[in-house]
């Protein structure tokens, strides 16, 4: 019998308070409500709680799953919501792209063979951000050269996605238009 979306989140939480490369994180995985619902597309914090799309969670496997929290709680862990409140002002949606941009980075490197965690991917592409070269970087960095890009490329980001996992490199560019 296959796990429901609520199932597979708590499934998910649990064992990733029990591994060692995320139970540094176990009461940022605890803080808040994790709420499964029909009308959210993927998931989103609000800084404290956690919604997550039933459609998106059901689709996704169980490493896939834990990518997912484990991204939601980086979100709440470094404080996105207040910390980069000028920025979420200026323009959220470069904001939001900037600190996902961080998030997953980090994601990626505290498990690079995605033995605990895997990005989740559509048709063989992540589906979020990640690109190496804003590796040690800062959420407020990474928004001025996608501001900067923006700007450059008349109201469009171009992304690229560069995703190194062991010694195998997949590498996608194109081009996310934003307001």
């Amino acid at each position: 019998m296959a796990l429901t979306a609520e199932r597979k989140i708590t499934r998910v939480v649990v064992d990733l308070m029990r591994n060692p490369l995320f139970a540094d994180m176990s009461g940022i995985f605890m803080m808040g409500t994790k709420e499964v619902r029909d009308d959210v597309p993927t998931a989103a914090t609000n800084g404290r709680d956690e919604v997550y799309g039933r459609a998106f969670i059901d689709a996704l496997s169980i490493p896939e799953v834990a990518f997912v929290v484990v991204h939601e709680s980086f979100h709440k862990m470094y404080r996105h919501m207040t910390t980069w409140h000028k920025l979420w002002q200026e323009d959220p949606q470069l904001t939001n792209m900037a600190c996902d941009y961080v998030i997953n980075l980090e994601i990626v490197t505290r498990d690079p063979q995605g033995k605990v965690v895997s990005m989740p991917t559509k048709d063989g592409k992540p589906v979020g951000f990640i690109d190496r070269r804003f590796a040690g970087m800062n959420t407020k960095q990474v928004f001025g050269i996608l501001k900067k890009e923006k700007e450059q490329n008349g109201g469009g980001v171009t992304v690229t996605v560069t995703v190194t996992v062991a010694m195998a490199s997949t590498s996608m560019t194109g081009k996310v238009l934003v307001s």
